[in-house]
């Protein structure tokens, strides 16, 4: 095995996990460092104190994938963001070599390294964060945003060269329901959206350590109502709007 692989800036390693990687049995690799602040991220200490955390040696990851080899043949990477590090080439490469499936956690802050690790065939999926509508990207990320890289990857991975999905993780006191459906409305013609639900835990602002998440009633109509936008493009305003029109206007029949 090369040396200097333990040289990355991996701060977390779970052998198996259900929770990851939808449906499948996955190892997950944690990236140090992030370029957003999200008040409500649960991952402070990949984004702060990363510093303080311990390494994880790639050599440690690798001969354990081999061990679990059997039973788990695809792994997570996440963060922190694992973009920002050009070493996830490397390391991405060394997991290809073991046959390994790769999921990538991205917050599509870098639509080049995305189009070349796709290029490289070095990833499988792609889980990008959504963090609400585009005009207040600022408000989401903490920290000012290029909207155009944002959407640039939003395109890319669009086009569907990898399996892939959105997300939008909804915290009560940042957003609105109106965006979340405006979120669901601009990827209504994406593969797989999904709402994630916010927990005040470790937050980056320990100030969302006190926010309650939307209680599971309204969760799940928003839920309910991001699938109905899929489908028909309608937001929930607009079919009540179109059923009061549809209720007021005299059946042609009857005004005769």
């Amino acid at each position: 095995m090369p040396s200097g692989m333990h040289k990355f800036p991996i701060k977390g390693f779970i052998e198996t996990s259900f929770l990851d990687w939808k449906g499948e049995l996955s190892s997950v690799i944690f990236f140090a460092g992030c370029n957003f602040r999200c008040p409500f991220c649960h991952n402070s200490d990949l984004v702060l104190r990363w510093d303080t955390l311990s390494d994880v040696h790639l050599e440690y990851i690798i001969l354990t994938l081999r061990k679990y080899k059997q039973w788990v043949n695809k792994v997570v990477v996440t963060g922190g963001e694992p973009t920002i590090h050009m070493g996830l080439y490397n390391v991405l490469g060394y997991l290809k070599r073991e046959d390994i499936q790769v999921k990538l956690d991205t917050n599509g802050s870098s639509p080049s390294v995305l189009r070349g690790l796709v290029a490289e065939g070095l990833v499988d999926y792609i889980a990008m964060d959504v963090k609400g509508p585009l005009e207040r990207y600022d408000t989401w990320c903490g920290t000012k945003v290029d909207i155009k890289k944002i959407e640039e990857s939003i395109r890319f991975i669009m086009e569907g060269n990898v399996d892939y999905e959105f997300r939008m993780t909804v915290v009560p006191s940042l957003h609105r329901e109106e965006d979340v459906y405006q979120v669901a409305e601009y990827l209504r013609a994406s593969d797989k959206f999904f709402l994630q639900e916010f927990k005040p835990r470790q937050c980056i602002d320990r100030s969302f350590l006190n926010v309650q998440p939307f209680p599971k009633g309204v969760f799940e109509r928003m839920d309910k109502n991001v699938q109905q936008i899929r489908v028909t493009g309608i937001k929930p305003e607009e079919r009540i709007i179109k059923f009061r029109e549809k209720i007021l206007k005299p059946d042609r029949a009857d005004s005769k």
